[in-house]
């Protein structure tokens, strides 16, 4: 049996990796000069986080069934690239590409703590936060306010040369605060922006709800917006379980409100 090894060891000069891993997340993408593909987001028992994608599209069905979000999975065989941009998934400046030849097995579910990688607010604001803008962070805080949702000019958005339709998506602002009041001014695009406006209207309004994003992006300190998603690696919970960090905060924050005579008003504004 081969021997099962780390996400922080694996390196492009072979192709015989056996890896355990969670499928934390996944995703399809879609761009001009590749069409269709499926990406995932793998992370081991040491927190590691490392970009996936299915090489050849007549591999996205078999992949798909046998990689579910949330699963643990032993894979081998695969293929792992260097990733040459600065600007890219994950920390690891390298990525894996899944295979005809990749295998993948059933694995027991690993029931260990493995942390976010939150960013403090303040880090951001001072621009301390280590390769910020390079590789999408998590964030933790209050829904402070949620504003403008509208459609915005997207330039990322792909469209072939000759389409002249706008790239227009939805987009929706919203500000996290966190237990020291700092601030962060955030920004959903896409889907993303439709599925956040939809938790907003059914469940703002009802008291303090605490928001986690996990793999989103810093795109600046200053300016109107701090934190913006990084596509279909990005996702929100809304009052989340399961995290020690949560509990954490959710702890500072009751004893913050019991000290104080009378919250905050958090509100929808347009």
């Amino acid at each position: 049996m081969a021997r099962v090894v780390k996400l922080s060891t694996v390196t492009p000069n072979r192709d015989d990796w056996t890896i355990f891993v969670k499928v934390s997340k996944r995703w399809d993408t879609l761009d001009v000069e590749n069409g269709e593909g499926l990406s995932f987001l793998f992370i081991d028992d040491e927190g590691t986080k490392i970009h996936a994608f299915v090489e050849k599209d007549d591999q996205i069905r078999r992949f798909k069934r046998l990689l579910q979000e949330g699963d643990w999975k032993t894979i081998s065989a695969l293929s792992v690239k260097v990733v040459e941009t600065e600007i890219r998934l994950t920390k690891q400046r390298k990525v894996i590409a899944l295979t005809s030849n990749t295998q993948v097995a059933e694995a027991d579910d690993l029931d260990s703590f493995i942390p976010l990688d939150l960013i403090p607010f303040k880090d951001v604001k001072d621009e301390s936060v280590h390769d910020g803008t390079s590789y999408p962070r998590d964030f933790l805080g209050v829904i402070a306010s949620v504003k403008n949702y509208d459609l915005s000019e997207d330039p990322t958005l792909p469209r072939n040369i000759w389409n002249t339709s706008p790239k227009t998506t939805p987009k929706i602002d919203f500000v996290l605060e966190d237990n020291d009041g700092n601030v962060l001014n955030c920004r959903a695009k896409g889907a993303l922006a439709v599925k956040f406006k939809n938790y907003w209207l059914n469940f703002g309004q009802t008291g303090t709800l605490i928001c986690l994003l996990t793999d989103w992006r810093v795109v600046g300190t200053d300016g109107e917006i701090q934190v913006e998603d990084a596509g279909g690696i990005s996702t929100f919970e809304i009052d989340p379980t399961g995290h020690e960090e949560v509990e954490h905060f959710t702890n500072i924050l009751c004893h913050v409100y019991e000290d104080s005579e009378e919250g905050e008003d958090y509100q929808w504004m347009f």
